[in-house]
């Protein structure tokens, strides 16, 4: 599937050529937040959703702790405020109007959506080897959204051209996403992880689409923590029913 490469308030922002109606989707690039401030995702997810006319929409966000925990939104944030639900890495609404967010500097974000419902996640390596994929589908699937009825977008993230990982990481995946790398450690495709997990889920494999763009390599416009450690910044990935 392709994608629209568009900046809107100088927002760098990517998104499928065809969502379904009444859906939002949308990759944000790199972003920092003002020193001192103390929500970053908050601030960078509200910039996001204002460059796509979603200024006053509800956002909520998680701090992700690389695990396979979800939460479900069942009230909208007050005020139109970006809400933390607390610690996990996968979440999901049935409302509309309303958005759902995870953050990213290399890992992989994902995005659901369905008619009854949508959903967000974020996978490291490690949230990655819990599933937290399936995690995710399974939330949707609590409200009503069937796994063969979601389409998912995998967003940029490290490709298996730049993620370098040792024997230990390595092992917790199969072989078909591991080849060997440089100076004896292993390259992980940790997208084709995911997008595998979604389909032993229940996604249709033909329903996932996978942005081509590395973070390491592809440029400044990604944020990259094994590129540039605490100055990475941050990537959003919103999902919204409107």
């Amino acid at each position: 599937m392709s994608w629209l490469d568009d900046t809107l308030d100088g927002v760098r922002i990517w998104r499928p050529a065809a969502a379904p109606p009444g859906i939002v989707v949308a990759f944000s690039g790199r972003g920092v937040a003002p020193a001192g401030e103390a929500t970053p995702t908050a601030f960078l997810a509200r910039r996001l959703a204002g460059a796509l006319g979603l200024g006053a929409t509800p956002i909520h966000w998680a701090t992700q702790v690389h695990g396979t925990a979800s939460a479900t939104i069942e009230a909208r944030a007050p005020g139109g405020r970006a809400e933390n639900v607390g610690e996990c890495d996968a979440l999901a609404t049935a409302l509309t109007g309303t958005a759902v967010v995870v953050q990213s500097a290399d890992c992989v974000p994902i995005l659901l959506a369905a008619s009854a419902a949508v959903g967000a996640a974020h996978a490291g390596w490690r949230g990655s080897a819990k599933n937290v994929a399936a995690s995710a589908v399974a939330a949707l699937g609590r409200l009503g959204a069937r796994a063969a009825t979601l389409r998912a977008w995998i967003g940029p993230s490290i490709g298996a051209c730049c993620y370098e990982v040792g024997g230990e990481v390595a092992a917790q995946f199969a072989g078909d996403f591991v080849r060997a790398g440089c100076g004896g450690g292993y390259r992980l495709d940790l997208r084709a992880v995911n997008a595998a997990q979604l389909v032993e889920a229940g996604v249709a494999r033909e329903a996932i689409s996978v942005h081509p763009g590395c973070t390491r390599c592809g440029g400044e416009a990604y944020a990259s923590y094994r590129r540039d450690g605490a100055k990475a910044g941050r990537m959003i990935a919103l999902i919204a029913r409107t």
